[in-house]
């Protein structure tokens, strides 16, 4: 299971300068943050051009309650498939040469500094 805390940005990010192109993220998020569950990943997918798979705990708990909303993103961030508030199997079809296309088209891993960063986060650029 990832966490969802900054650990996880820099994680789908080494990922995705790994040549990576998709993750797949188990999560317990809550209601009623919906909202937030959705753009997080969103951006998880944007910022590192590839599909995001997510999946939500639902239901009630002695903790409170979970949102669901399993969800399947593009690497545009666009939504390819999204579950509802209860428990379900979502599915979706995703083409992974979108990935090739949209990095030649936009070159953000090329445009990274690493030497800016600290030694635990450096990877070589694509």
């Amino acid at each position: 299971m990832i966490c969802y805390d900054i650990r996880f940005c820099e994680l789908s990010r080494t990922y995705a300068l790994r040549g990576a192109d998709a993750i797949v993220v188990t999560s317990n998020f809550p209601n009623p943050r919906v909202s937030h569950w959705r753009t997080l990943l969103m951006a998880r997918a944007i910022e590192n051009q590839m599909f995001v798979i997510a999946c939500n705990r639902v239901g009630p708990s002695p903790m409170g309650t979970y949102c669901g909303h399993s969800i399947i993103i593009d690497p545009w961030g666009n939504v390819i498939a999204e579950g509802g508030d209860e428990e379900e199997i979502v599915t979706g079809t995703v083409d992974f040469n979108e990935i090739q296309n949209i990095r030649s088209m936009i070159h953000m891993f090329r445009d990274r500094r690493p030497e800016s960063y600290p030694n635990d986060m450096l990877l070589p650029n694509k």
